[in-house]
């Protein structure tokens, strides 16, 4: 009698979340798609190599003029409790902030004009839906194609982030972990609105940005060569790169998202870029647009460089030394090879696969891929699927770190700095 209850009860319990969740699903859509048709998706940028080049001399000057106010203030002691706060978690500021930093986040807070929440809500749905597989286009797309943009690769190359302890796994677990758990901040659901740790992690690794780029310029960065450090076109190719060319590694597994989807996905991602201080006309106008400006950079920026192929090596290192159930052991070579095809691959020194082991995992994959598809389009197997993949992306992310938080660690060179000298000198060898 009392299991019949237990089962019963159950049951009334998993009918009211399914019913919850269906209902929720087809109002987030209908009201997507109610602002749909206010998206001009046929609209596609030139992107212009002159227009680029301009923009490789531009950085952000709202974060780097509060970094520069707080510099000012020759208060070593002072800054590096600021920045202990920033990089280890803290959400907010105290009531003896400096005004300029004060300024600094009531500014960046603030959401684009033309933000409409129903395209948000459905693009951050996408992500619930798709995480697992977004977060391994990261470590396999998204990062290594941003090493394959020579000049982009000095930023970080330079400051040590991520060859630090001659490519120290524990630095890159470091690395790949911040960027998963930014990317799980600002797509959760909800993780856009005010104050929240999404809008809170833009805040912070915008103003972090600022300060590479203060002691960047401090120590005879080539400017003339490589544009700004971190400088708008690097930050444009950087989103685009977890955005419209994420979307295309899905595609490369068979997922296939709908106009809609795709449009409200992206579209997340050109909210974000504004909030991380992309100038305006380097946000795309839609989906088609987003793809050609990913591809334009990566035209305009892809070259052979020592330091990619050194980034490289070491993100391959590092992906070796983890356990891998989805792709299998010893596939890091296939899949980084099927993910950014040969001639990316050939730029970075990539080794060459067996084919017959890379066919092998991509038919695993598609395998995976197309019943989680399948499970997807029924409205209450989504919301099992749905479950399962944020226990997923939690998965990924805690391979990398225990932390709940998005730490922001500095660059050693310039915690050293910081630290240990005056602001006249020079921070980074």
């Amino acid at each position: 009698m009392i299991f019949d209850i237990i089962v019963l009860t159950l049951v009334l319990l998993f009918l009211i979340a399914s019913i919850t969740f269906i209902v929720r699903q087809l109002i987030l859509r209908r009201r997507a798609k109610l602002c749909f048709s206010t998206i001009d998706t046929v609209h596609v940028n030139k992107w212009e190599e002159s227009f680029l080049d301009k923009k490789r001399m531009m950085s952000d000057d709202l974060a780097d003029k509060a970094v520069e106010a707080i510099m000012a203030r020759n208060d070593l002691n002072r800054v590096n409790d600021l920045f202990n706060v920033f990089t280890k978690g803290g959400q907010k500021l105290g009531d003896d902030a400096p005004p300029e930093l004060k300024q600094y986040f009531e500014e960046t807070g603030k959401m684009p004009e033309w933000v409409d929440r129903r395209l948000i809500d459905l693009g951050q749905q996408i992500y619930i839906r798709h995480g697992v597989w977004i977060s391994l286009m990261l470590s396999y797309k998204s990062l290594p194609e941003c090493y394959a943009c020579a000049n982009g690769a000095q930023v970080l190359y330079r400051t040590g982030r991520l060859n630090e302890k001659m490519g120290s796994t524990s630095v890159f677990s470091r690395r790949i972990a911040e960027t998963a758990q930014f990317i799980m901040f600002v797509m959760t659901p909800g993780g856009l609105d005010a104050d929240n740790r999404g809008i809170v992690a833009i805040q912070k690794l915008r103003l972090i940005h600022g300060v590479i780029r203060y002691y960047l310029r401090k120590s005879n960065w080539g400017t003339e060569k490589y544009g700004e450090p971190i400088n708008q076109e690097d930050l444009a190719g950087t989103l685009m790169a977890f955005s419209a060319l994420v979307n295309e590694g899905l595609e490369k597994m068979d997922i296939k998202l709908e106009p809609i989807e795709l449009e409200a996905y992206i579209y997340c991602w050109r909210v974000i870029g504004i909030l991380l201080g992309i100038d305006a006309d380097l946000i795309p106008a839609n989906a088609a647009d987003a793809l050609k400006l990913g591809y334009r950079i990566m035209d305009h920026q892809k070259a052979k460089s020592e330091q990619g192929s050194i980034l490289m090596k070491a993100l391959l290192e590092y992906q070796d030394a983890l356990p891998n159930p989805i792709i299998g052991e010893q596939n890091n070579i296939s899949m980084f090879r099927f993910m950014m095809g040969d001639e990316m691959s050939e730029l970075l020194d990539v080794p060459q696969d067996d084919k017959p082991t890379t066919d092998k995992m991509i038919n695993r994959l598609k395998r995976i891929t197309g019943v989680m598809e399948f499970l997807d389009k029924s409205m209450i197997l989504a919301m099992i699927l749905q479950l399962l993949n944020k226990i997923g992306i939690r998965y990924v992310i805690r391979r990398m770190t225990k932390s709940d938080i998005v730490h922001f660690f500095l660059p050693t060179g310039l915690k050293t700095d910081r630290e240990n000298i005056s602001p006249n000198e020079n921070p980074i060898a």
